[in-house]
């Protein structure tokens, strides 16, 4: 899978997608900022909603909860506290041979969608 085919897909799900030299490429999906980022690496590929939510506007405790709570339970996510003080989801994948950009790139924006909807749901009940 090359990194074109990867971002031809994300431009027939998302449409714009804007290349950052040396990091990768920016897109929105339903209002969320995302990355594509390259890796020197061809064999992984790492897609991330780099900002979902600021930690300072929630208990730390409450927010380490929520955040465990979708590491557990979201297949394929790691939610990550940054040192910045942004909450960020990423998906990393491994690629291989009989995988095709037209079926893992749309599963890849969807389950980090699904990921930042349940990480909001977990903090709003907070």
């Amino acid at each position: 899978m090359r990194q074109e085919e990867i971002v031809n897909e994300i431009r027939k799900k998302c449409g714009d997608v804007e290349s950052f030299p040396s990091m990768g490429w920016h897109f929105i999906y339903n209002k969320r900022h995302y990355f594509y980022m390259t890796r020197k690496d061809e064999q992984t590929m790492r897609f991330c909603i780099p900002h979902l939510v600021k930690a300072s506007e929630y208990n730390e405790m409450l927010l380490s909860e929520a955040i465990n709570d979708t590491n557990r339970n979201v297949k394929f996510i790691k939610a990550v506290l940054l040192r910045c003080g942004s909450v960020s989801l990423d998906y990393d994948h491994k690629i291989t041979s009989e995988e095709s950009a037209d079926i893992l790139v749309p599963h890849i924006i969807n389950t980090l969608d699904f990921a930042s909807d349940y990480l909001l749901s977990k903090l709003k009940r907070i």
